[in-house]
């Protein structure tokens, strides 16, 4: 199927991809918000920021290889299930199991192991995901669909923190909380996976190494625009992936929120970012749609972003955290709906080669987790008198302020869309 023939999407399929992304994400960023948090500071609660961090690096890197190699299998995947079934079903079933082994790792080793895996079965699953979107939906309803997976993506922490919540209150243990969520995460991706049609693919070349390495050469008039959005991408991710990192020990070290309080005021501050996501996700994507331009909308979501990192720099109480995460979400919900559209417009073979090319663009997503970790001690330590000490979370979310903001700026240079 080529891009000029992809018939418009149906409200069917829509609610079905939507449900898919809420289960993906639900599985993968639960444990990146809390969960995973909370089991390192069981383990370890002296060196709870090392470990989160070195962990988190290591399972990002993971994320990364499998984003490449994934979507350029998925590319030549010509079985009777289609080319992206087999992988959202298989890395949702292996997902479960790799949240299993983390939740109930009795050393870090094997939280490192399970996370690993969960990483790389998630991010299978993210691979395929995203290729739907240049495989099955027309240039003109991407805006409006990118909206919805925007929404989509940023409420499933509502939904997995939520769930962990009823977990923890249950009195179940911090291994169900991350599994828990997995199990459910599994069922919503499963359901997509059965209930759309899959875009069949012609006979493809087996996969040699040579294959593989070739296939990220880009033509010269396509390589810049995909460049700069890439970039662009990577720097406003990474100002809020070092918000989203290290989260939970902001709310309980810096504003003081009791241990046992942090799974609910995550979830509060959740449900608040997530309105204000809708809103804004809904209200640009349609606005982008209509008027035919992505760079305005992706460049102010970013400034925005910046914004709510400025605001989290100076937050010491709660209620100025839940001003932040207003901020916030309107920032990310924009950009999020428009960004994603204008990356699938820049995509250099949207028939042939969407997944690996998808796959490639979600490396913006994944490796700003392993970055972010491995910058934020650097930060936090910034006139900290020794062990012990206050992290410098206002030279940490200042610093994610400037990655936001030159990542909006790296917007301007692209030539293919308005």
């Amino acid at each position: 199927m080529t891009t000029t023939s992809i018939p418009p999407a149906t409200s069917r399929f829509i609610a079905l991809y939507a449900i898919g992304y809420v289960g993906a994400y639900v599985a993968l960023i639960t444990p990146v918000v809390t969960t995973l948090a909370i089991k390192i500071e069981q383990l370890d609660p002296v060196g709870k920021e090392t470990s989160l961090g070195l962990i988190a690096a290591m399972g990002a890197f993971v994320a990364i290889v499998a984003n490449l190699l994934t979507g350029a299998l998925s590319d030549r995947t010509t079985s009777r299930l289609g080319r992206r079934r087999p992988w959202i079903i298989g890395g949702a079933l292996g997902g479960v199991v790799a949240l299993g082994i983390t939740g109930f790792a009795p050393t870090l080793t094997f939280v490192a192991i399970g996370w690993a895996l969960a990483q790389l079965t998630l991010n299978m699953v993210l691979a395929a995901l995203q290729a739907l979107l240049p495989d099955q939906v027309p240039l003109d309803q991407r805006g409006r669909v990118s909206a919805v997976l925007g929404i989509a993506q940023q409420v499933s922490p509502v939904v997995g923190i939520g769930l962990a919540l009823g977990v923890q209150t249950a009195g179940l243990g911090i291994a169900n909380m991350l599994l828990i969520p997995g199990i459910v995460g599994a069922v919503l991706m499963i359901v997509l996976a059965l209930l759309i049609k899959d875009v069949p693919h012609d006979e493809a070349p087996v996969l040699s190494l040579g294959t593989f390495i070739r296939g990220f050469s880009i033509s010269r008039g396509k390589r810049y625009d995909f460049a700069w959005t890439w970039f662009g991408r990577f720097f406003v991710i990474l100002g809020f992936a070092v918000y989203t990192t290290y989260q939970p020990y902001f709310i309980t070290d810096r504003l003081g929120v009791a241990k046992e309080d942090l799974v609910l005021q995550q979830l509060i501050a959740l449900l608040i970012f997530a309105a204000s996501l809708t809103l804004s996700a809904v209200v640009c994507g349609r606005a982008s749609d209509r008027t035919g331009r992505r760079k305005p909308f992706v460049f102010g979501a970013a400034a925005v972003v910046a914004v709510a990192l400025a605001g989290l720099a100076l937050t010491t109480t709660v209620p100025m955290f839940y001003l932040a995460a207003i901020v916030m979400g309107l920032g990310i919900g924009a950009y999020f709906a428009v960004d994603l559209a204008l990356i699938t417009d820049v995509l250099p073979d949207k028939d042939h080669t969407a997944a690996k090319d998808m796959g490639i663009f979600n490396i913006a997503n994944s490796l700003p987790q392993s970055v972010a970790p491995a910058l934020a001690p650097l930060f936090l330590s910034i006139g900290a008198g020794g062990a012990g000490a206050p992290a410098n979370y206002t030279a940490l979310f200042l610093a994610g302020a400037v990655f936001s903001l030159f990542g909006a700026g790296l917007i301007a240079p692209i030539r293919a869309v308005k």
